[in-house]
């Protein structure tokens, strides 16, 4: 039986179906970005997000981003 999807598979832009590119919470993005979801780690999630022009956004209180994105504005980062 084929995988039920709001979107379409690479959608995003990245390939992979929303469920899995989609980041919830600052310890996952640390965990994402960084290679562990320390304290130190997860504070600079918030300082990219609130002054760097991480790439995020807020679902209720909860921040959130999309690996594909971040992987986008790192390169994007590096260009300069």
């Amino acid at each position: 039986m084929p995988e039920t999807q709001t979107r379409p598979r690479g959608a995003n832009g990245s390939g992979l179906p929303l469920s899995e590119d989609l980041m919830t919470g600052a310890e996952a993005i640390a965990e994402f970005m960084f290679g562990a979801a320390s304290e130190a780690n997860r504070r600079r999630v918030y300082h990219a997000a609130d002054r760097l022009g991480l790439p995020s956004f807020k679902m209720g209180g909860t921040i959130c981003a999309r690996r594909s994105t971040i992987l986008a504005w790192i390169s994007e980062q590096e260009s300069r």
